[in-house]
């Protein structure tokens, strides 16, 4: 125990946590330089292609006499809950800040989050090879942020290996080796967390453990504490990164154990194993329950994956617990889940990942947050914004805020630099909008936000009605402030026109606010006999070319939804959820 550290990387989106981490198994030898893929532990394809992190991921590496657990996280907010998880798992960690960019909104909510766990902190200014870093800045910032001495901070090139090594040395000598945090009398009885899982179709629940004390082994009977459920252990291990079996997981270890449960409902994140013959211990105190911020209602194009939409949510909810789930009946398209998310992004990831890892075809609906209704009276969630940008855009960020209903609190300098960090509430309705695209906009992409849920406040609402020809659409009506009715009303009006392509009727498209028509468009019909194609019509010919087209119409349904008798493509639903 004495040899072990367990610490993890922390920083704002895109300074180059996962680059690092690959220098690291480089040094260590748990892979070859030159002969892997970069960023390494990113390898979910959808985190590849966006370039951003979007899972925590564990590995185990030997360095020199030590055994140390690496566990590389998000940076962006919408994945901050996989942060949180993995602070309760380590005792220090290395927070990373881009030397071309200095302290941005995510490095501080999550140094925030690990200064509450008490942990150790090593600082590090990444990226100084480039031609634009500003290190002597970042250094000023660093200092008067955590309050430390310049020869504290490491500089580091993570792209070149750059003082990696000396990072690398200041992990084993400055984070301190696991201790028993449970507080138990009985020290070698099991106590072990749950910080993540994923589900295997041929052993079951697959779950990644911090081991506080005790230890666990193959063929081990074993309790979970808050499910009151008992297994027998198929088998444990350690990350390097792939899974690899090993005889036992002791005190102070991270690693995984296979479960071989096949009912996911029996396993949280959060959950503690026990002894089994120790059934009664007290459990750790596990996670606090996230709460999803913006809904959407998911729907599968083809009526008959409802319930294989509904496994696949189950399954992703093992390896997310940030979504929640629940069903819902829509008169347009059919069965469905209105699923809860973090933010749009997350909100996207968990459609692609659906649609990718499941094979499903899904819609999204324009995302809506939750308003609390009292007899006739509606109340909206607020959030407390943390902006960070620099001096030279404060008017037109302040100007953007003004804008949006923010209500401003404070402002601060950071450090002697030229960056200002702006404190707001704002309504949760007008941050999910379109306000972090604005913000980027009018900071030329260097303003960063983070934001954390305040309460819910009184605000004149009532419900904005999307018609089509006249039928009520549930899936593109919301709850609206009565001063934002007519604006949300007529975007949504003129987005639909450009999105729903052109029928054989005429479509009318209406918003409808307090009982009047606040926006509406037409779409003319088609002038045409789209039943003559070529001068020939449909239907005649060779029996093979009928079962050419007829494939063709089947795939292109897959793209279309009806909703009443107006077909709307599924691209127009994803283009109206970012709006």
């Amino acid at each position: 125990m004495k040899n072990i550290r367990n610490f993890a990387v922390i920083a704002h989106v895109d300074h180059g946590k996962s680059t690092l981490a690959d220098r690291f198994l480089e040094i260590t030898g748990v892979v070859e330089k030159g002969k892997h893929e970069e960023q390494l532990l990113d390898r979910n394809p959808i985190s590849r292609e966006r370039g951003i992190t979007i899972k925590l991921a564990p590995v185990r590496m030997v360095y020199k006499s030590f055994v140390l657990n690496l566990i590389d996280t998000p940076g962006h907010i919408d994945f901050s809950y996989e942060v949180e998880r993995t602070l309760a798992c380590v005792e220090g960690v290395i927070l990373l800040v881009d030397a071309s960019q200095g302290i941005q909104a995510q490095t501080v909510a999550n140094t925030h989050k690990a200064l509450e766990k008490n942990l150790v902190i090593i600082p590090a200014i990444n990226k100084i090879d480039l031609p634009q870093a500003q290190i002597k800045k970042t250094k000023k910032e660093l200092i008067n942020f955590l309050g430390i001495k310049e020869d504290e901070i490491y500089l580091i090139s993570a792209k070149t290996g750059y003082g990696v090594d000396k990072l690398l040395k200041a992990v084993v000598e400055k984070i301190p080796s696991p201790n028993d945090k449970t507080g138990r009398s009985e020290v070698n009885s099991l106590s072990a967390l749950i910080f993540d899982s994923y589900f295997d179709e041929h052993r079951g629940v697959i779950v990644f453990v911090r081991i506080f004390s005790g230890q666990i082994k193959k063929g081990q009977k074993v309790f979970l504490a808050n499910a009151k459920v008992e297994i027998t252990v198929d088998e444990v291990g350690f990350f390097t990164p792939d899974l690899k079996p090993e005889n036992k997981l002791v005190d102070g270890e991270i690693g995984y154990v296979v479960t071989n449960l096949k009912d996911i409902h029996q396993v949280n994140v959060g959950e503690t194993i026990v002894d089994a013959v120790n059934r009664n211990a007290n459990p750790l105190a596990g996670y606090k329950k996230i709460k999803p911020m913006v809904f959407a209602g998911v729907f599968p194009t083809d009526t008959a994956d409802y319930l294989n939409l509904k496994k696949a949510l189950e399954k992703l909810y093992l390896n997310d617990a940030a979504i929640s789930f629940s069903p819902i009946y829509s008169k347009a398209l059919g069965s469905g889940f209105r699923v809860g998310f973090l933010g749009l992004l997350h909100a996207e990831v968990v459609r692609e990942r659906l649609e990718r890892e499941f094979g499903l075809s899904l819609v999204l609906t324009p995302p809506q947050v939750e308003f609390k209704k009292d007899d006739h009276s509606y109340f909206e969630p607020y959030v407390k914004l943390t902006i960070i940008a620099p001096s030279k855009y404060l008017g037109d960020v302040l100007a953007l805020c003004q804008n949006h209903r923010a209500k401003f609190l404070t402002m601060n300098n950071i450090g002697q630099s030229d960056s200002i960090e702006l404190i707001y509430e704002m309504p949760m309705i007008e941050l999910i909008a379109d306000f972090f695209d604005k913000l980027k906009s009018v900071s030329s992409g260097y303003a960063s936000l983070d934001w954390e849920f305040l309460d819910y406040r009184p605000v004149l609402a009532s419900p904005l009605t999307l018609l089509l020809n006249g039928q009520e659409i549930d899936e593109f009506s919301e709850v609206v402030p009565s001063e934002k009715a007519y604006q949300t009303g007529s975007f949504l009006v003129n987005r639909l026109k450009e999105l729903i392509p052109r029928q054989q009727f005429e479509v009318r498209i209406q918003a409808a606010f307090g009982g009047k028509i606040i926006a509406s468009a037409k779409i003319p019909p088609f002038r045409k006999n789209v039943l003559i194609k070529s001068g020939k019509v449909l239907g005649t010919g060779d029996v093979g070319r009928k079962r050419k087209l007829l494939e063709k119409q089947k795939e292109g349904k897959k793209r279309m939804k009806m909703v009443g008798k107006v077909e709307i493509p599924k691209e127009a639903f994803f283009k109206l959820f970012r709006r």
